[in-house]
C-alpha cells in the first residue's frame, strides 16, 4: 500500500486538425487523460485560438433532455456502452438525432399526454367527492331531516372549543349536536331540536359563534346521486390511466433501441466537444494537454501517434521536474491508491479535503486514530453488535451509501472490542471478564492512555508536516512553521521534561538531553529573520524593525507552546467521554431501580433499560463521532494538511480509476 499519490505526468499533444476527430475520440476511450488549459505550462500555447463549441455544446444537451424526457429513470440505468463509432457533431450528425427524437415523440407524446390529462381528471373528481363529503356525511339521512315538519335542522361550522359550551346551553332543550368533520380548530356539524326549540338552538349557536352552511333542501339527493356517480366515473378513469401506463410502457420499450443509440452519440459528441474545448488550434494544427498517471502516459502516447500515422508531436513530462508545479502555481491532480478497506475512511480525509499532489496520504492514520478514538468514547460490547447491524442493513438495504455502511460497521467492532477490554454489554458489567479496566473504577487509566495517545497523535501530525515538506522541496519554509522540525523539538522536550518530573526515575536521561535541544530550537525561533536572510528566502532580516521582530516572535513563540497544550489537553474528552457513556448506564440502570417497585415494575424497568440504551447508542454515536472528527481534523490535520489538492478526474467514455483497487 503506498502512502503517497500515484506518479503523474504532464501530457502535451500537437496533431494535425484533419486528425482531430480520431485522436480526441482516441482520447476519449482510453479515459486515463485528465484534460487541462495547455496553457498552463505552455506558454506559447497561449496565442493560439480556441474552439468554439458553445453553440453545439447548448444544441447537443438540448437534444439529450428532449430524448431523456420521454423515459423514465429505468430506460436510462440499461444505456449501453459508446458507439462503435463516433461521428463528429455537426448539422448533419444533429439531423440524424432529430429524425429518432420525432418518431419517438410521435410514439409516447400522445399517450403520455392523455396519461396527463386522465391524472388531472382523477384528481379532480377525488377532490369532488371529498368536498361532497364535507358538506354532507355519507351515513347521515340529511334529506329527511331537512324535509321533516317537526325537527329543525341545521349544518354548518363551531368553533371546537365552544362544542361542550353549547352542549351546556341546550342541556334542558332535547338536542342532538352531531359533529362530522374536524378542520384544524373547528368542527363541521348537524345540530337537530324539535321546531318549537327553534329560535332557543339559533341563539345558542350564535352566541357560541356558529356559521350556517346554507344547503338547498334537496342538496342531499343530489350530493348522494352525485357521489355514486363519482365514485363510478372515479374507477372508469382509474382502469383507462392503468391502460394508459400500460401503453406507455410498451410504447417507450419500442422506442428505446434506436433512442439509446441516439442517448450514446449524443453523450459521445458531448464528451468530444468538451475535450475540444479545451483544445487550442492553429488553422492546420490542434494541441491539448493533461495529465496521466506514470504508468499509463506511454500507451496513450503510443495509441495517440498510432491514430495520427505519426503524424503527432507527443511530450511527457514528470510533474515533479515542471517550475509551475516545484512553484505552486499549479495543482497536480491527485490520485491514491488505497485499498479497498480504506475506502469508507477516505471519506473522512476528503470531508476535510483533497490531499495535495506531494503530501502523504493520512487516510490510513485516520482509520486507526478513529477507531480507537470511537471505541474507547463509545466502549460496549452490544452497542458495538447493535452498529455492527444497523452498518449491515445499510450496505444491504442502500447501496449508494455502501461505505457509510461499512464505516458503521468497523465503528461497531472498535466499540465491541473496546466494550470487552471495559467488560460491558448493554451497560451490564456482571455478563464478561473485565480485560483492562471499567471506566468508573479507572478513571486514572483511562486519561493517562488518552494523554499518552494524543502526544503521539500530535507527534504524528509533525512528523508528516515535516515531510510533506521534503517532499515539496520546502523544508527552509517548513522549518519555522508551528508543526516544524523546531516546534516539534520544542514539544517532544517539554513532554520529556513532564514524564521525567513525574517518574523521578535515576535510569531516566539527565535533563541537560532534553533542555539543550529545546534551548536550540527557541534560540532558532528568535534567528528566523538573519537565518531567512543568509539562506536566501528573504531579503532583510528585521523587515520591521529589530524590537518589532522580538516581539512578534514571542508572541509565535507563546501561541506555539500554549497551541501544542491545548491540543495534547483536548484529548482528555477521549476519557471523558468514555466515563459520559458509562455514566449515562448508571443513570438508566437507577432509574429502572426506581420504577420496579411499582406496579408493572418488572416491565417498566425492561422498558427503561431498552429504552435508555437506545438514547445512549443514538445520542452517544452521534456526539462521539462529532468528537473524534474533531481531533481528527483540528489537532491533527492542522498540523500539516495546509494545501488542498484537487482529485483526478479523467475526461472519457470508462469510469475514473477508483482509489480502490487492490
Amino acid at each position: 500500500m503506498k502512502l503517497v499519490a500515484e506518479k503523474m505526468c504532464r501530457f502535451t499533444a500537437v496533431i494535425l486538425r484533419d486528425d482531430m476527430p480520431g485522436v480526441l475520440e482516441t482520447v476519449a476511450r482510453a479515459g486515463i487523460l485528465h484534460l487541462t488549459r495547455i496553457e498552463e505550462t505552455e506558454t506559447w500555447a497561449a496565442a493560439l485560438a480556441d474552439i468554439d463549441v458553445k453553440r453545439l455544446t447548448r444544441e447537443c444537451s438540448e437534444r439529450k433532455a428532449r430524448l431523456e424526457g420521454l423515459f423514465g429513470d429505468e430506460f436510462h440505468a440499461e444505456a449501453g456502452p459508446w458507439p462503435a463509432s463516433v461521428a463528429e457533431v455537426s448539422g448533419k450528425s444533429l439531423a440524424e438525432v432529430d429524425a429518432v427524437i420525432a418518431e419517438a415523440e410521435a410514439a409516447i407524446v400522445p399517450i403520455a399526454e392523455s396519461g396527463i390529462r386522465l391524472a388531472d381528471r382523477l384528481s379532480s373528481l377525488q377532490s369532488t367527492l371529498s368536498g361532497l363529503d364535507a358538506l354532507v356525511p355519507a351515513n347521515l339521512p340529511l334529506a329527511r331531516l331537512l324535509h321533516s315538519s317537526m325537527l329543525y335542522t341545521v349544518v354548518g361550522v363551531l368553533p371546537q372549543d365552544q362544542f361542550t359550551k353549547l352542549d351546556a346551553r341546550l342541556k334542558d332543550v332535547p338536542s342532538v349536536i352531531l359533529p362530522y368533520r374536524r378542520i384544524a380548530r373547528e368542527l363541521h356539524v348537524v345540530c337537530l331540536v324539535q321546531q318549537k326549540h327553534r329560535e332557543t338552538l339559533n341563539r345558542a349557536l350564535h352566541d357560541a359563534g356558529f356559521v350556517e352552511a346554507p344547503i338547498p333542501r334537496n342538496t342531499a339527493e343530489i350530493t348522494q346521486e352525485a357521489r355514486a356517480g363519482l365514485l363510478e366515473e372515479v374507477h372508469t378513469v382509474e382502469t383507462r390511466l392503468a391502460e394508459n401506463r400500460a401503453a406507455l410502457t410498451a410504447a417507450r420499450e419500442a422506442a428505446w433501441p434506436a433512442a439509446s443509440q441516439t442517448l450514446q452519440r449524443l453523450n459521445a459528441g458531448l464528451l468530444i466537444l468538451n475535450i475540444q474545448d479545451l483544445c487550442k488550434t492553429t488553422d492546420r494544427t490542434c494541441a491539448f494537454a493533461g495529465w496521466v498517471p506514470r504508468e499509463q502516459a506511454a500507451p496513450l502516447a503510443e495509441a495517440v501517434n498510432e491514430k495520427a500515422q505519426g503524424r503527432a508531436i507527443v511530450e511527457v513530462v514528470d510533474a515533479e521536474t515542471l517550475e509551475p508545479v516545484q512553484a505552486g502555481k499549479i495543482d497536480v491532480p491527485v490520485l491514491f491508491n488505497r485499498p479497498k478497506f480504506l475506502r469508507p475512511f477516505a471519506l473522512l480525509t476528503e470531508g476535510f479535503g483533497i490531499p495535495s499532489y506531494t503530501m502523504i496520504d493520512p487516510t490510513i492514520f485516520v482509520a486507526a486514530s478513529f477507531l480507537l478514538m470511537f471505541g474507547m468514547m463509545f466502549g460496549d460490547a452490544g452497542h458495538g453488535l447493535v452498529l455492527c447491524g444497523l452498518g449491515a442493513l445499510l450496505i444491504w438495504k442502500t447501496p449508494q451509501f455502501r461505505d457509510i455502511g461499512k464505516l458503521t460497521v468497523y465503528c461497531g467492532i472498535a466499540s465491541a472490542l473496546f466494550g470487552l477490554l471495559y467488560g460491558s454489554v448493554f451497560g451490564l458489567e456482571e455478563l464478561l471478564p473485565t480485560l483492562w479496566t471499567k471506566p468508573l473504577e479507572g478513571i486514572h487509566e483511562l486519561f493517562a492512555f488518552a494523554i499518552g495517545f494524543g502526544v503521539l497523535f500530535v507527534s504524528l501530525g509533525i512528523v508528516l508536516n515535516i515531510l510533506n515538506a521534503i517532499r515539496a522541496r520546502a523544508f527552509w519554509n517548513a522549518l519555522f512553521d508551528g508543526a516544524g522540525p523546531l516546534a516539534g523539538i520544542i514539544y517532544w522536550s517539554g513532554i520529556g521534561l513532564v514524564v521525567k518530573s513525574f517518574l523521578n526515575s535515576s535510569g531516566m536521561p539527565h535533563s541537560a538531553w532534553l533542555v539543550v535541544p529545546m534551548a536550540i530550537a527557541l534560540l532558532g525561533f528568535l534567528m528566523k529573520g538573519p537565518l531567512l536572510k543568509w539562506s536566501g528566502k528573504q531579503e532583510r532580516a528585521f523587515p520591521e524593525g529589530v524590537i518589532t521582530y522580538v516581539m512578534e516572535s514571542a508572541v509565535e513563540l507563546m501561541e506555539v507552546v500554549m497551541g501544542y497544550l491545548a491540543n495534547t489537553v483536548s484529548f482528555i474528552r477521549v476519557a471523558a467521554f468514555g466515563l459520559a457513556h458509562a455514566g449515562l448506564f448508571v443513570a438508566v440502570f437507577s432509574l429502572a431501580d426506581i420504577v420496579h417497585g411499582a406496579p408493572g415494575g418488572r416491565f417498566l424497568s425492561l422498558a427503561v433499560i431498552v429504552a435508555g440504551n437506545v438514547l445512549i447508542i443514538v445520542l452517544e454515536g452521534v456526539v462521539v463521532t462529532i468528537q473524534a472528527l474533531r481531533l481528527e481534523y483540528y489537532e491533527f490535520f492542522g498540523k500539516f494538511f495546509n494545501r488542498v489538492g484537487q482529485k483526478y478526474a479523467p475526461v472519457g467514455a470508462v469510469p475514473p480509476p477508483s482509489d480502490a483497487t487492490n
